[in-house]
Order: C-alpha cells, then sequence, then structure tokens
C-alpha cells in the first residue's frame, strides 16, 4: 500500500484555483505546520479572470467560514449583497401571453403537519384546472419573496458575521475573492508561484511526473489539481481525457455580459433574476457598486451581435454607454474528473450554464470528496472510480434540472423556445422524475444524489410553471380547509413580524461596511415562533 500524499500541487488562479489552494491547506493545517504536507499553487500573471458579478448558492457561507475568512470584509472588500433566492420571469407565460415569475427561495416551509405543503396548496388555494386562486406556491410558502419586495437584508443590524434570521447567500465580485483567497492562502501557508506552465510531463503510464514553467524550471509532481478552466491544460490537453458535451439537453454556448450602473443604488434587491429572452435568458446579478449583467444565449438561433442589441434593449436607456464582451461556454464535462495523479475541478472538470449558480458549489464538493477519498500513492482505481461516480451524480442533478426549466417552458414565440420544448433530447433520469411526479408531488426519497437541489427546489419550480393545474391528489384528504386556513394566518403573521423588524438591505450593508454609525442599542430580533 502507498503512503499518503504529501505534496499537492494547483494550476491556476482564480476563484477555483484559490479556493482549493485555501481549503486543502485549512484541512490539513497541523500538517502544514509539521511541515509533512505541502501546497503549492502556480499562476500566471499573463491570464486574467472573468467576472461581472457572480451569485452563489446556499453554502456558500460555510464554506468562508470553514477557510476563516471574515464575512464583514468580505462584504467590504468584494462589494457583496445578501441573496436570499433566485427570481425567474418569463419563462412561461399566462393563458393571456404574458410573462409569469416565481421564486425558487432559500428558506420556505417544509411541511405542514407532516405533509408535503404542495399537496395542501394544490387542495385549497388553486382553481380546479386552473392556477393559484391567490398568491403563487413560494409567496405561500416562505418569507423570501416579500423581503425581497421590501428590499429588506437577512439579519439585524448589529448581528456578528455569518448571523442570519433568513438563510442567506451573496452576490459578489469573484475578482476581489480571488485576491482576498489568495492573501489568506499565504497566511495558511500555501508555497505562491506566479509563472506559466509551458509544458506538461508525463510518466510511462500516463501520470503527471513535472510541469515545465518558464521562469522556474522543472516542478515536479506527485498530485495535481487542474484549476486552469476551459483551458483544461492538463487533463485535457495533457493527458487526453475526452470532453463530453451537452449540447443534446442544453442549448446556451455564449454570453454577453457587462456591468451596469444602479438605477438607485440604495434599493439593492436581495436576490439574483432570470429572465427569459428570445434566444435564451438573461442575468442580473445586484453588487454593492454595481449591478453584473449578461445575456446566456445559443449561437444557433441568434448571432453575437444580435444578442447584443437584444440585451441593451432589454437593460434599457441606462446600458447605452456600455461595451458588452463575448464568453464562449464549454458546456458539458470532462468525461473523468480524477485520472490517475490528476484532479480538474472547476471549469477545467465541467461547467453548465450558470441559471442555479452552480460553479463554486461544485468547486466546494469536488474538494469536500476529494479528502474523502483522497487516494494514496498507489492510486487505488476503487478510489478513482467513486470520486467519479459522485462527479458524474451531481451533474447529472444539475443538468436535470436546468433541462427542465427550458422543456416545460410554454413560450412559443421564438425558434428557439419552440426547440427546447418539441425537439431537444431529455435525461432519460428528468423524463423518469416527471413521469413520477404526475401523480405525486416531488420527495427527496425521489433523488437519488440529492447533493444540490431539494425536492422543494423542484417543487417551486415545477408549481411557479403551472406543471400541476387541473390535477388533484388523495393525499390532501382528510385534511380540513381549517388547517390550510390556519397556516396561511400564521403565515402572514410571520412575514409581517419579519418586514417589521429586518433592515433595509442597503442600510444593513452600510452598517457592514462601516459606512454608517453603529446602533446605540443592539436589536433583538426573535422570528415568530410556532409551528406552521
Amino acid at each position: 500500500m502507498g503512503r499518503p500524499i504529501q505534496d499537492v500541487t494547483i494550476v491556476g488562479g482564480g476563484t477555483s484555483g484559490w479556493i482549493s489552494a485555501c481549503f486543502l491547506a485549512r484541512k490539513f493545517q497541523p500538517l502544514i505546520k509539521a511541515g509533512t504536507f505541502r501546497v503549492t499553487l502556480i499562476e500566471s500573471e499573463k491570464i486574467g479572470i472573468v467576472g461581472v458579478g457572480e451569485s452563489t448558492a446556499r453554502p456558500m457561507a460555510d464554506l468562508l467560514r470553514f477557510l476563516g475568512i471574515n464575512e464583514s470584509e468580505f462584504i467590504r472588500r468584494c462589494n457583496v449583497t445578501f441573496k436570499l433566492s433566485g427570481w425567474f420571469k418569463n419563462w412561461n407565460v399566462d393563458s393571456d401571453g404574458e410573462p409569469i415569475s416565481w421564486v425558487n427561495p432559500f428558506y420556505t416551509q417544509s411541511d405542514i403537519e407532516g405533509l408535503n405543503p404542495g399537496f395542501l396548496f394544490s387542495q385549497f388555494a388553486m382553481h380546479p384546472g386552473g392556477g393559484p386562486i391567490g398568491e403563487g406556491y413560494t409567496e405561500a410558502m416562505s418569507v423570501c419573496p416579500a423581503i425581497i419586495r421590501a428590499n429588506k437584508g437577512p439579519r439585524a443590524i448589529g448581528k456578528g458575521d455569518y448571523q442570519a434570521d433568513v438563510p442567506y447567500s451573496y452576490h459578489m465580485n469573484a475578482v476581489e475573492l480571488a485576491k482576498m483567497l489568495a492573501e489568506r492562502g499565504r497566511e495558511l501557508g500555501v508555497n505562491h508561484i506566479l509563472d506559466q506552465v509551458t509544458d506538461v510531463n508525463l510518466d510511462e503510464r500516463g501520470f503527471v511526473r513535472s510541469l515545465s514553467l518558464e521562469e522556474h524550471g522543472d516542478h515536479p509532481i506527485e498530485f495535481v489539481i487542474d484549476a486552469s478552466g476551459f483551458a483544461s491544460i492538463i487533463i485535457g490537453k495533457a493527458m487526453g481525457e475526452p470532453f463530453e458535451s451537452y449540447d443534446n439537453y442544453l442549448l446556451n454556448d455564449r454570453a454577453v455580459v457587462s456591468r451596469l450602473p444602479h438605477e438607485d443604488p440604495t434599493k439593492i434587491e436581495p436576490t439574483s433574476r432570470a429572465t427569459g429572452m428570445k434566444a435564451g435568458w438573461s442575468f442580473r446579478v445586484p453588487l454593492f457598486d454595481q449591478v453584473g449583467s449578461g445575456y446566456i444565449y445559443s449561437s444557433k438561433f441568434i448571432s453575437d451581435d444580435e444578442a447584443i442589441s437584444e440585451f441593451k434593449a432589454h437593460c434599457g436607456p441606462i446600458a447605452d454607454t456600455i461595451e458588452p464582451r463575448i464568453i464562449r461556454m464549454r458546456i458539458g464535462k470532462t468525461r473523468r474528473s480524477l485520472v490517475k495523479n490528476c484532479l480538474a475541478i472547476g471549469l477545467s472538470s465541467g461547467f453548465v450554464e450558470p441559471l442555479e449558480a452552480t460553479a463554486i458549489y461544485s468547486v466546494q464538493l469536488g474538494l469536500a470528496w476529494l479528502v474523502k477519498y483522497l487516494p494514496n500513492t498507489d492510486f487505488s482505481p476503487a478510489v478513482e472510480r467513486r470520486y467519479n461516480e459522485q462527479v458524474d451524480m451531481l451533474y447529472s442533478e444539475i443538468v436535470d434540472f436546468i433541462a427542465m426549466m427550458f422543456y416545460l417552458s410554454n413560450r412559443d414565440d421564438s425558434e428557439f423556445w419552440r426547440t427546447v420544448r418539441h425537439e431537444l433530447e431529455i435525461p432519460e433520469t428528468l423524463q423518469a422524475k416527471l413521469e413520477l411526479w404526475k401523480d405525486t408531488m416531488p420527495d427527496p426519497l425521489d433523488l437519488a444524489g440529492n447533493t444540490f437541489f431539494t425536492a422543494n427546489s423542484y417543487l417551486s419550480a415545477l408549481m411557479g410553471k403551472g406543471f400541476y393545474k387541473g390535477r388533484t391528489y388523495m393525499q390532501a384528504v382528510g385534511f380540513p380547509k381549517t388547517l390550510w386556513d390556519r397556516y396561511v394566518m400564521l403565515r402572514k403573521q410571520r412575514t409581517q413580524g419579519f418586514l417589521n423588524a429586518l433592515p433595509d438591505h442597503y442600510t444593513l450593508l452600510q452598517h457592514i461596511r462601516g459606512e454608517a454609525p453603529p446602533p446605540s442599542v443592539r436589536p433583538q430580533f426573535n422570528p415568530i415562533s410556532v409551528r406552521i
């Protein structure tokens, strides 16, 4: 049996590379201090970082806390705002052809008296054969939509780092985060080399033996993490691991991106927005100092110039002075992310269009799995196989959810939307889920991986897209309407309690950034503590 790995080299800086370096250095800090474990990151100053504003998933706060990042400093330096949900508009239309919108919130009601709340909503809050009688599903199940409309922050002023009254994640400047992580990595003992990799040298078994560096010469490799982005210079180009495209399921392969000024810098929504467009969708990620925005589209249905024109028209007069950039996206995954003594992480491992902010969380999961399945120097095929099974399951889960968003659209106003609805291949795993959910509602038992999207995530999207119109379910039989009415009353009280107690989002950020005087009395906010 081989000895434990003692030397890890990471190729590529940016968010993925520096998260990897900090994660491993933090996890194995005692060994680094003892001199028995070494983490080296190699990056080139010639390669820039692309970023207009990054939207992150719920576990981002857990990652930053683990890495020892001061949240208040992170918020100041990376122009962070809080995120409570994703908000979707114009992916579906109502009977009059008007755009429908819905929210996929971080915080939602998981059950009512032990029953999936979707059954009760369908029984008591939907027209037979039609849509909601009043408020939509996530309005009924979550305080987040009301908090977002009121531009409220997720915690009381004066609370400490990582404390929340409502679960949150972030919108941030990823370029600035990479700089923060580089500083943190060096504090944790990461060896940082600024140089260009000119060649990847393999041994007779196909393992990476060394890297040729432009200025530092030959750098020996025991275990290497390829964080070189779409270039995939180690696992793809040098080791020849094939890339598997998802273009049979997902068509978007381009992005127009730009930074926009705030129309009103004091009105910052604590949500990301994704709005359906002619040949894809537009994102809006509000940072403290500006708005990151763009158009994710398919080059099969619209030219780059047409996409820029449509994007500018969508943004309105505020976009008159911007000069958007075009980014070509490689949608799919490397067949295996762990091959011999090389692990692909971030974009070199895979990428699915950023509808659900899965990119950084995929890195976070990949590193957690690496620690769990870290091979010895004999590089067991069984360990390699198990790690890659986990990655396959994750990407299958992500593709299923995003493909569902397009497939269940009812838009018929452009060739793009007609194609994704009627002609595109649907993953077998998604087909099986939707076939099952015709007769029931999403349950945790239905999700094989359940590493990113929960049953509530699916239910919020399916309800928002009208999947359950005209369906009745026996599960709610025996539950009196008075139970539902009581739930609605208590949820409204709870929502009003949050609205009364939570501060304005912009004001909260000012306090965290040190741009407003501290409160004279630290407020104590206790949400309505009732079982609903």
